[in-house]
């Protein structure tokens, strides 16, 4: 286990984690919300520092990033243990569940990215923020090698961390659960504010897509969805990429999938105020094309497996010289 970065002793023997907004109070041999940082005779420890359950190489695409690296390739890698507890959750056998692991160290993780030689490293499957300390040792070593780091979080991190965090990621993208804060705390348990505020500190400072889970009925009220699309385009210095997620049955939710004409319904809602939208987990062309915003020749086309330039030239449409925030 790692002593963990960013807690406090609150007595002798009980230490109050500052990682997230939870501020989990851990009594000894106890652990915290997410349930792998834990309290050993008064410090506290990251149990998964280089518990490595999940490593895969993916198009970066697959994460959803799409306007960062295009085309490139990533080893994505994960842990166990999750902050918040959401009830579809589609990663939940390492979230939320014991997952296999092996450990590998920082050292050793770059040498398997330079063997499957991909782009760069994305660190996500369970929440990358619950094994903080090994990103932030691992991310320096990749970078000076040569690689990008990405992270695909809910944003449920705390301040200080994330500006931290901020000096070594190259990219980010934050995962939306709902659009009004009862959702989040009754469902989640979590609040929607904070990933809010994170999405408003990273778009500053780095690139950053933000996805979205629908699910019909549940998390897809129209006032609310106008209001957040409303807020994202809103955000400065630009707003970023949105990637609409179409709801399919996990973990504890058996409710039906959200229908695809839903799902483009609310494509064209969010396209009236937004540049870039996209059903990044539907397979149909028109969910995952890239448009010029002041001429709409299509620039990029992704399919299954490959992604095709059409009017880019460098970073701008090739037809009317639009730059678009496309990172090559």
């Amino acid at each position: 286990m790692k002593e963990a970065l960013f807690y406090d002793r609150i007595s002798d023997i009980v230490v109050q984690c500052a990682l997230c907004p939870y501020l989990c109070s851990i009594s000894p041999s106890r652990h915290g919300q997410c349930g792998v940082r834990t309290n050993r005779n008064g410090k506290l420890f990251s149990m998964t520092y280089g518990r490595i359950s999940t490593g895969m190489v993916l198009p970066i695409e697959a994460l959803p990033l799409y306007h960062f690296h295009p085309g490139s390739k990533v080893l994505l890698i994960g842990t166990q243990g999750c902050n918040l507890r959401c009830p579809f959750c589609n990663t939940w056998r390492v979230s939320q569940a014991g997952a296999r692991t092996r450990f590998v160290s920082p050292e050793d993780l770059l040498n398997i990215a330079k063997t499957r030689e991909v782009d760069g490293v994305a660190f996500g499957v369970n929440e990358p923020v619950v094994y903080y300390e090994y990103i932030m040792e691992a991310a320096p070593l990749l970078r000076n090698a040569g690689l990008f780091v990405v992270v695909a979080t809910n944003g449920f991190i705390s301040e200080p961390p994330l500006f931290e965090l901020l000096a070594v990621v190259d990219a980010f993208l934050v995962d939306i659960k709902g659009f009004a804060d009862t959702f989040y705390q009754t469902v989640t348990g979590g609040y929607r504010d904070e990933a809010l505020k994170t999405i408003i500190s990273i778009n500053i400072k780095k690139p950053l897509e933000v996805s979205a889970l629908i699910i019909e009925g549940h998390n897809d009220d129209e006032n609310a969805l106008d209001e957040f699309f409303r807020w994202v385009a809103m955000l400065q210095p630009a707003p970023p990429p949105l990637h609409l997620l179409r709801y399919e049955p996990a973990f504890q939710y058996i409710e039906p999938a959200t229908t695809p004409m839903r799902m483009y319904y609310l494509q064209e809602k969010a396209r009236r105020i937004l540049h870039y939208v996209y059903l990044s987990n539907m397979d149909e062309r028109e969910a995952k094309v890239t448009y010029c915003p002041s001429c709409r020749e299509v620039l990029i086309v992704r399919e299954k497996g490959a992604i095709h330039f059409e009017k880019m030239l460098h970073n701008s449409c090739s037809s009317c010289g639009k730059v678009i925030p496309v990172v090559l």
